[in-house]
């Protein structure tokens, strides 16, 4: 039986050239334009600074700003569409496999002319959420800022398709920018304004199914409740707040987590009684299974200095929006009820984003190559609208650039990694959204459509010729 007793869940796609079946290819006309606020005029990726508002290179310095991809790397910059000027989209290289009971895998190549590449390459997941022995995961490594590969994250995991997932703190402390909740592991990190403040979404499941709405973690200190916490295992602490840190985190960061400010104060409970409060942070310190590690920055460091060796402090924690089992965050919507939410249409970029479609019964999981001579990457209103023509009513944009990878079940039968991420080779990164399907695999099935019936011309009757009738002699009276 499917895991959900209602709304839907997800779908795959795989990639063999060699096949040439065809499938109903999917048109996305009528793009519009308009600028991003995602991306600086240029073209070139736009990056916060250090203190969260100015503008930096994203070459490693940490993304903590409000660009499309951890790396910080420059897009495509796009020509208008063509599909514009009265010219339609093309589906080529089209072949599709069935890889479980109600999973599919679809790879096919969209070719719209848009310069400077005029195609772009596609890997989708279609997963029926009433398919039996399916479940959604997110899947972490050990430590909140470890990174691994997605193709580590699916075959650790036992996962059927596994897709690159949030936004992450790349060169700095490396771990995810927004709500992340494990199945097993509970709550392992996440914010009360998200680092987007009223922007960021979350791909989440709950008993009845998948949902892509905000989530945001609210914690507060029982015995001060009137201090403000900023959330828990997150990579910045704005000025005033506090944050919070325990042993998925793994190590201290030092001055990493306050953006570089120095007035900031770090007190450490054991049990939930504070054993050291200290002026200054500690670096690389490991922290304990029964430790929590509470950094205040600003006037939140003087406040923290009054709590005394053997203070009782006790947390509570709610999370607003919803309440979720699993949930893996994005850095924004595409679509909210089948209205697109995003604007950019210049600036191209690899992708990875999930749907849920309309009738609420399956997932779809879609990656675009790009950055590459044989596939430009989408924009994101692309991104938008192919999900619209896909069959999605709610969509969320993970991750991209070198990000976007996708690990699944391929023709053969084996797992590997089905696109071409554009780095050549797959990145280290926070998490991975995964599909896992516990029953027995069958075989791989390669899904052939069924060809439209040509009608069998109804030949014409012909009437067999007949000789015109003779006219009898005229008959001569009798007297």
């Amino acid at each position: 039986m499917s895991v959900f007793t209602r709304r839907p869940v997800l779908a795959q796609l795989t990639r063999s050239r060699a096949l040439t079946i065809a499938t109903a290819g999917v048109l996305v006309a009528g793009l519009g334009i308009g600028p991003s606020v995602a991306d600086d005029g240029n073209g070139a990726a736009s990056t916060t600074s250090r203190d969260g508002f100015g503008q930096g290179s994203g070459s490693g310095s940490g993304y903590r700003g409000r660009n499309q991809t951890s790396d910080g790397r420059p897009g495509t910059v796009v020509g208008p569409p063509v599909n514009l000027r009265g010219r339609a989209v093309q589906v080529k290289n089209d072949v599709s496999y069935e890889i479980a009971p109600g999973v599919t895998l679809r790879e096919w190549d969209q070719v719209d002319g848009r310069q400077p590449v005029g195609q772009v390459r596609m890997n989708l997941v279609t997963v029926s959420l009433d398919a039996p022995d399916i479940s959604f995961e997110e899947l972490s490594p050990t430590y909140v800022t470890s990174r691994k590969k997605v193709s580590q994250f699916g075959g650790w995991n036992g996962a059927l398709a596994a897709v690159n997932g949030d936004f992450f703190d790349i060169g700095e402390t490396d771990s995810p920018l927004g709500v992340t909740i494990n199945r097993a592991r509970g709550i392992l990190g996440g914010s009360r304004d998200g680092w987007i403040p009223g922007v960021n979404s979350t791909l989440w499941f709950d008993g009845s199914g998948p949902h892509i709405s905000p989530l945001s973690l609210q914690y507060t200190i029982r015995q001060r409740k009137a201090w403000t916490v900023s959330g828990i295992n997150h990579p910045e602490i704005p000025a005033g707040q506090i944050g919070v840190f325990t042993s998925d985190w793994h190590r201290t960061e030092g001055y990493k987590v306050t953006s570089g400010k120095k007035r900031a104060r770090e007190v450490v409970l054991r049990k939930n009684r504070v054993i050291s409060n200290r002026p200054t942070l500690s670096n690389g310190k490991k922290i304990g299974k029964l430790d929590r590690v509470l950094i205040g920055t600003g006037t939140a460091a003087g406040k923290l200095k009054t709590l005394k060796k053997g203070k009782k402090i006790t947390l509570a924690k709610r999370i607003e929006g919803g309440r979720p089992t699993v949930a893996i965050s994005g850095d924004r919507p595409l679509l909210v009820n089948g209205i697109r939410t995003v604007i950019n249409n210049t600036i191209a970029h690899p992708r990875t984003a999930v749907g849920i479609d309309a009738d609420g019964r399956k997932l779809l999981i879609l990656v675009v190559d790009g950055r590459s001579a044989y596939s430009r990457g989408y924009t994101m209103v692309e991104l938008a609208d192919i999900m619209t023509a896909l069959g999605a009513e709610n969509a969320i944009n993970f991750d991209g650039g070198g990000s976007s990878a996708m690990y699944t079940r391929t023709a053969t039968g084996a797992m590997g990694i089905v696109n071409e991420p554009s780095d050549g080779n797959e990145r280290l990164v926070a998490n991975s959204f995964g599909v896992v399907y516990t029953g027995a695999l069958p075989p791989v099935v390669p899904i052939v459509p069924t060809p439209t019936p040509t009608p069998t011309p109804t030949p014409t009757t012909v009437p067999p010729t007949t000789p015109p009738p003779t006219t009898p002699p005229p008959t001569t009276p009798v007297p």
